[in-house]
């Protein structure tokens, strides 16, 4: 049997992959990164390779926001108003850029551009803000973490306690996998999987209504872990039994659920380097048929390990000034 050119890199991509992977697990204790998230509307659908531009532009446009206006006078007020206006824009357009730390159970959230940064600590209860410009400090201590409580599903469709209206239809809910191979991200090696869930109802009497909801995931994932916060001794929530394609549906409407699943599954615990979530539906209205969407894009890049050397990242640094 032969093998094609492209099937034998393909291989030794993967081979590379879960080396690499296998490397990261055994020596992999606390990790950081740079991260930019940005919302995604009437856009061309963005592809990864532009992170370190991504990054700096959500930087700059923080930065902007951050440091106030620059115009004197009563018409420099005006000019300051008109410019944060534009600056609460731009961040919108390019997203907001933080740098994660994680370790022993721990988190920091650097605000990059505003200078500022969250530690949050759950085993000793505690949440530091800092303020990096001004060298000041708050602590916030007390519980933290989930309650544990679930209300009924019923509860949570019908908040408002009014007698549920029946109602049928056909609900068709799609779940399916892609592969998207190997791609080398910030250096790092990726696995790419575009997922998508979808709900289409139909034939609908009473109170339930045609409409479909969609979301569709496209995520490349490294071999590193995905970080997690300790639970801080609170009561860690239960697997939830709701189901989502029930929760979409109005109170009363019990339609006939037909279920279609094709590829496999996405690999669970792998932190995305890249990933894009979109967000669409239609449903009809007084005024016709109405449909809108969007999408969530988040970036990753500048990967580094942490030790037990950099615990000093979540302390409060020396010389800064306690604030209520």
């Amino acid at each position: 049997m032969k093998l094609r050119t492209s099937s034998i890199l393909a291989i030794a991509a993967i081979t590379l992959v879960t080396l690499f992977a296998s490397a990261v697990q055994s020596a992999q204790s606390g990790l950081a990164y740079h991260e930019v998230s940005r919302i995604v509307i009437g856009q061309a659908a963005p592809a990864p390779g532009s992170f370190a531009t991504d990054f700096q532009a959500a930087v700059n446009a923080q930065r902007a926001v951050s440091g106030g206006g620059t115009h004197g006078g009563l018409f420099g007020s005006i000019m300051n108003a008109v410019d944060t206006a534009k600056n609460a824009m731009n961040v919108f357009k390019t997203g907001t850029a933080l740098t994660q730390y994680y370790l022993s159970g721990w988190r920091r959230s650097d605000d990059v551009g505003a200078q500022t940064a969250t530690i949050d600590k759950p085993q000793q209860q505690q949440l530091i803000y800092l303020d990096l410009a001004k060298h000041t400090y708050r602590l916030q201590t007390g519980g933290f973490g989930y309650s544990g409580a679930r209300p009924p599903e019923e509860r949570m469709r019908n908040p408002s306690g009014q007698p549920a209206q029946p109602g049928s239809g056909r609900l068709d809910v799609t779940a399916s996998v892609q592969s998207l191979g190997p791609l080398t991200i910030d250096n790092v090696p990726t696995t790419g999987y575009r997922s998508v869930f979808s709900m289409r109802e139909t034939q609908s009497s009473g109170s339930c209504a045609d409409g479909s909801f969609q979301v569709s995931t496209t995520e490349y994932l490294s071999p590193y872990l995905e970080p997690r916060v300790a639970s801080g001794g609170a009561a860690v929530p239960r697997r939830s039994t709701l189901r989502p394609e029930m929760m979409a549906l109005k109170p009363g409407c019990r339609p006939t659920i037909v279920m279609h699943a094709s590829g496999g599954r996405v690999p669970s615990g792998r932190l995305a380097m890249w990933s894009l979530v979109t967000i669409s539906g239609d449903a009809p209205s007084a005024q016709g048929p109405m449909s809108g969407g969007f999408s969530v894009l988040t970036e990753r890049g500048n990967i580094r390990a942490l030790s037990a050397a950099d615990k000093g990242l979540f302390e409060i640094p020396a010389g800064f000034t306690q604030t209520q």
